[in-house]
């Protein structure tokens, strides 16, 4: 599978949705082509889709025709595809009188269950990594499936095939909601470190792309804003689609050193023999009597059962594996 078209640098959309995986993620550097040739590769293939992004607000601006997401391709294209109000909630794209797909937001698709989403082929949610200035959604991942599940039925037990989601964002976040909850955030570690673009699941039907070697990235380098900000982590998330991790407190230590306290997520913390002091990894080794998840709800019980966590840390009394493991820690003190 080519990642990119070998004659524009852009990524191939229809490439990656081709191999057939039912869950794709899809991390990239700005203008690389995500959502444009996703929406080209909807429209000229015939797929309904449904368009989603984060907040109503969000969905309400690209339902406006001055900020439609189609208008870039009406323009190249010669295309007259435009947005026309449905609901309270969302709109449709029309073009010659038929709707080819749907605007949605997560934030409110719980209100809109039990509408037909029988024609539904592809769920394109952009921006799923929020910036760090946006508000969360509580349960977000949650609300992510949850919604699949609303669109998604129960075809796969007609014997239809399930719809594709299709996941696009810049790299602004690692431990976003989403990859928290799929256990992705040590892969998309590792792709970083390795300059992997390409890893899957066969199992859970994951396809992850990681664009590292983006043409297009390489070309924008040279442009002003790049230019004024180069060196920057607003530049290593634009053009080396590179999450911005804190590399403080970072200073590996052997494991037999150390005895389980408590897992969290992918995060992993341990009590040295002898020392005063905590050991933080993603290597899970021993037996931990306490286990906690990501959801808020357990966040909230590990900071108040281990409040001396965050002292600790203060006092540089925690040392940390590698960047993950202390963006992982982070994390969960937010």
């Amino acid at each position: 599978m080519k990642i990119y078209y070998p004659d524009t640098g852009y990524v191939n959309i229809g490439g990656i949705l081709f191999e057939g995986y039912p869950f794709n993620f899809i991390c990239g550097g700005r203008g690389t082509g995500k959502t444009y040739d996703a929406l080209r590769t909807a429209r000229n293939k015939g797929i309904k889709f449904i368009f989603l992004r984060r907040t109503q607000a969000q969905a309400d601006l690209i339902s406006k025709a001055e900020f439609s997401i189609f208008k870039p391709l009406n323009e190249d294209e010669g295309w007259n595809i435009y947005p026309e109000r449905v609901s309270k909630y969302n709109s449709a794209f029309v073009e010659n009188d038929i709707q080819i797909g749907y605007t949605a937001a997560l934030s409110t698709l719980s209100n809109m269950r039990g509408f037909d989403a029988s024609d539904i082929q592809l769920i394109i949610y952009d921006e799923f990594i929020p910036e760090k200035h946006e508000r969360p959604i509580k349960n977000e991942a949650a609300a992510l499936w949850n919604a699949y599940e609303t669109i998604n039925r129960n075809r796969e037990l007609k014997g239809i095939a399930p719809v594709q989601l299709l996941c696009l964002a810049n790299a602004n976040d690692i431990t976003n909601p989403v990859f928290e909850s799929l256990n992705l955030i040590r892969v998309a570690d590792r792709m970083q470190k390795k300059g992997s673009e390409r890893w899957t699941d066969d199992k859970r039907g994951i396809q992850l792309i990681m664009l590292q070697r983006s043409p297009i990235s390489r070309k924008k380098g040279n442009t002003v804003l790049y230019n004024l900000t180069e060196g920057s982590d607003f530049s290593r998330m634009s053009l080396d689609n590179s999450f911005n991790v804190n590399r403080q407190h970072v200073r590996p230590r052997p494991l037999g050193e150390y005895i389980p306290v408590c897992l969290i997520g992918e995060l992993c913390v341990y009590r040295h023999k002898s020392d005063p002091r905590l050991y933080c990894t993603t290597h899970q080794a021993g037996v931990f009597s306490r286990r906690f998840g990501t959801s808020d709800t357990d966040r909230i019980y590990y900071r108040r059962i281990f409040c001396h966590h965050w002292e600790m840390y203060i006092q540089n009394q925690i040392d940390f594996e590698d960047v993950l493991s202390e963006t992982l820690f982070l994390h969960y003190w937010e």
